[in-house]
């Protein structure tokens, strides 16, 4: 059953079988001969407009996610091994394919890129961050040929190429948790601060007094300086190691160590320039809270100084047995 009326009148006709629930979505508009052809599940009234019966036309539906889009195209043996999920960094999508899937890449990255209409990029791990600089290689296997791009988040932008300076979008909402956390006035310095995320969105949202924010990375320096000014953020950039910066620009009311890996080996230079009473914002990869924290407690033990846990939160799954955890502690005046 369609609703037959006049081309110029179909939007109008189309928003009045919609606000009464009776457009057949399921099936296509057609057009003929200066008329528009409106599927309806029902019987409805329009003026000027009359019931047709005719061979209704399905409508393309758009697959919901990207197992679906692959139906067909791969085999059911294959989309069991298709990755459970990927990371959006800007209009970037960032996979990592199995070896089981790596002659079916193209297929994959197409699909992705049919299915979310507002990335522009599929490329794919071919290594993990293990660098110097927090740096892994990927390959664009649809899309651009690009892995520069700039990501939106809470009202900050970041330029970055993905190839050369580390970026979590997963960490976004953890960024925001320590940003909440800054009173206005205080100094704030960020280890390990890539491209500024930490920064800049502290820089933007609190009212903090000075905000350093120290990175190893040049390309990433130089991405986080670029991200300054287009966030016109009050941040210094710093290029050089987080250990040996530390100590150079005073004391600090609080300090972010965004580096789970090896943030331990750098509270030796951090704790010095933190004040008493001043708040250590510290990521490790642990099985639980409590295990994170111990480690902190541990650590700071063995370097001479008494701290207070405010908090321990998990902030990510780096393993099936490992999580990233954030502890949030003081030290002790």
């Amino acid at each position: 059953m369609h609703l037959k009326v006049k081309s110029g009148s179909g939007e109008e006709a189309r928003k009045k079988l919609i606000s009464e629930g009776v457009l057949d979505k399921a099936r296509k508009i057609q057009k003929t001969d200066g008329y528009l052809l409106i599927p309806v599940t029902r019987a409805a009234d329009y003026p000027g407009a009359e019931l047709v019966n005719l061979e209704g036309k399905a409508a393309k539906r758009k697959s919901a996610s990207l197992r679906e889009t692959l139906e067909g195209r791969l085999s059911a043996e294959e989309l069991a091994h298709l990755p459970n999920a990927f990371d959006i960094i800007g209009d970037i999508a960032v996979l990592e394919i199995p070896k089981e899937l790596s002659a079916k890449k193209k297929i994959i990255g197409e699909a992705l890129l049919e299915t979310f209409k507002n990335l522009k990029v599929a490329a794919n791990k071919t290594t993990s961050v293990g660098t110097e600089y927090r740096t892994r290689n990927v390959e664009v296997i649809a899309g651009e040929k690009r892995t520069e791009t700039t990501h939106r988040e809470y009202g900050c932008e970041y330029k970055l190429d993905i190839t050369t300076s580390y970026f979590s979008p997963r960490l976004g909402t953890e960024r925001m948790r320590v940003a909440k956390q800054v009173k206005p006035g205080e100094r704030v310095l960020v280890m390990f601060a890539g491209i500024g995320p930490y920064a800049i969105l502290i820089a933007k949202t609190a009212r903090p007094k000075e905000v350093y924010a120290v990175e190893l990375n040049p390309s990433a320096v130089e991405y986080m300086k670029e991200n300054i000014r287009l966030n016109k953020a009050d941040v210094k950039a710093v290029l050089g190691d987080a250990g040996a910066e530390a100590g150079k620009y005073g004391k600090f009311d609080r300090i972010i160590m965004p580096l789970p890996k090896d943030a331990g080996n750098f509270l030796d230079k951090a704790l010095p320039a933190l004040k008493k009473g001043g708040v250590i914002h510290y990521y490790t990869f642990a099985g639980t809270t409590e295990e994170a924290a111990q480690e902190v407690k541990n650590i700071c033990s063995k370097l001479g100084h008494k701290i207070e846990v405010l908090d321990a939160v998990e902030c990510g799954t780096y393993s099936p047995q490992l999580s990233r955890m954030c502890v949030d502690y003081k030290l002790i005046k």
